[in-house]
């Protein structure tokens, strides 16, 4: 009876013990990739710089054409929205190509996209020199929300408000809401390039 107990309890630690390499070891596996899609690729002006110019627009370029109904914004510094609508832009090879993955078979497979579609989000006025934030939600083709913002430092002199113009507070259309609802974000943070 006693063999009997230490071969149990001998068997339960070895388990225990499997168990807890198993767990230390996927503790040290890289995460799955993302398989994101609709990405931001690049920006002009890319975050984290200094812009010294007034800017007519700024330039979002994705890895796919964006949602009919995405949802852009630029805020200046104290908050207050400064952008004036948006539009299509004529897509541009990217200087540095994104990777993105695909699940196929089971398995994330990596693709590279070489080309950025724009979004072209006009700005209607620079207030204040400071920080200026473009935010931007989308819907990609596979159904992920695509979300993330662009932040850089104005520096340039302060311009106008074209006249009988208001700063915006629409929000993103319910439509868009609904699809991008309880999706994860595919926003592996802002380009460097």
């Amino acid at each position: 009876m006693r063999s009997r107990l230490v071969t149990a309890r001998h068997l339960l630690s070895r388990a225990v013990a499997a168990l807890a390499v198993l767990l230390a070891v996927s503790l040290l596996l890289p995460a799955a990739p993302a398989s994101a899609h609709g990405q931001l690729a690049t920006s002009t002006p890319l975050t984290g710089t200094v812009v010294r110019e007034p800017l007519a627009q700024i330039a979002l370029y994705f890895t796919e054409k964006p949602a009919s109904n995405a949802h852009f914004t630029v805020t200046g510094p104290d908050g207050s929205r400064v952008d004036n609508g948006w539009s299509y832009g004529e897509p541009k090879r990217l200087d540095k190509p994104v990777q993105e993955y695909f699940m196929v078979n089971g398995v994330f497979e990596p693709r590279l996209y070489h080309t950025g579609f724009p979004a072209m989000v006009s700005v209607a006025h620079w207030p204040a020199k400071g920080r200026y934030t473009a935010s931007y939600l989308s819907v990609a083709s596979d159904g992920e929300a695509v979300r993330g913002t662009v932040t850089f430092d104005y520096r340039g002199p302060g311009t106008p408000a074209p006249a009988g113009w208001t700063a915006p507070t629409d929000g993103p259309a319910p439509t868009l809401l609904a699809l991008v609802e309880g999706t994860p974000s595919a926003s592996p943070g802002a380009p460097s390039n």
